[in-house]
């Protein structure tokens, strides 16, 4: 059985000029190219997203069941029945 890499996904970036600039600077500073210190900027960035746990919250559900209540005053508050 022959097993297959898999191919690395290639994406296209579009900066404005200015965030150019700072990647030459940035570039030049390691001592790397372009597209190496593209990889390393991206890489650290999802690396520190990774760390912080995602809120787990469908926000798609637009609060189909929310239960809401009504006091005397007639003011509504939504009940939150997550555990």
């Amino acid at each position: 059985m022959n097993k297959k890499t898999p191919k690395p996904k290639k994406y296209t970036l579009t900066l404005s000029e200015r965030e150019s600039a700072r990647l030459v600077i940035y570039a030049d500073s390691c001592g790397i190219s372009r597209p190496l210190a593209l990889q390393r900027l991206m890489k650290q960035a999802l690396r520190q997203v990774a760390a912080v746990p995602a809120n787990n919250c469908d926000a798609n559900q637009l609060g189909l069941f929310d239960t809401l209540q009504i006091d005397i005053f007639n003011n509504t508050a939504v009940v939150n029945n997550k555990e």
